[in-house]
């Protein structure tokens, strides 16, 4: 009996541990989005005030960031 108590509680924390680490892992992806998402609006303010009419470019740049707003919003819905 003590036996099947002790190997159920270390199958409970074994399953805690693995929620723990995907959950850490999903934080981590939801930082590096949203560092990445920083940086291209950093550049894109550069790039608007630099050379406004680099239509191509700034469009590019809006694009990525867009993209990047799609994917952090899956993320937080995982989260």
């Amino acid at each position: 009996m003590f036996v099947m108590l002790m190997k159920q509680k270390n199958d409970m924390n074994k399953k805690a541990i693995e929620g723990l680490k995907k959950e850490e892992e999903l934080l981590s992806d939801i930082r590096d989005v949203q560092k990445s998402i920083r940086h291209l609006e950093i550049e894109l303010d550069y790039i608007e005030s630099k050379e406004p009419n680099n239509y191509k470019y700034i469009k590019h740049l809006e694009n990525q960031i867009d993209e990047l707003y799609e994917k952090l919003e899956g993320l937080d819905e995982n989260n």
